[in-house]
């Protein structure tokens, strides 16, 4: 599964996963209610506005759902932007919950 490693989230077990690309977009939602193509949508809806999306290990393992903020099993840590994304998001480029 291809991946972007501009942003990852880093899981329970402290391993990052990546924006996964899935027919050329990115999936916000489990039921994928919005479908962006850029990097920038896709880490707004997960990082600031709540929403949760598509993440894949590098290595292609552990494809799934992932949040950042609130409270559900699949929540991730932490997260990691390329600086310039966070620049554009006006978001540090690390953060831990």
């Amino acid at each position: 599964m291809a991946h972007n490693k501009q942003f990852a989230l880093i899981d329970k077990e402290g391993k990052e996963r990546f924006a996964a690309i899935i027919n050329g977009t990115y999936q916000i939602g489990k039921d994928r209610k919005r479908t962006p193509s850029n990097i920038d949508d896709f880490a707004r809806a997960i990082l600031i506005e709540g929403e949760d999306g598509r993440f894949v290990r590098a290595d292609g393992t552990k494809p799934g759902i992932l949040k950042f903020l609130g409270k559900h099993d699949y929540e991730a840590i932490a997260y990691r932007l390329h600086p310039d994304l966070a620049d554009r998001l006006g978001i540090p480029s690390e953060g831990t919950r």
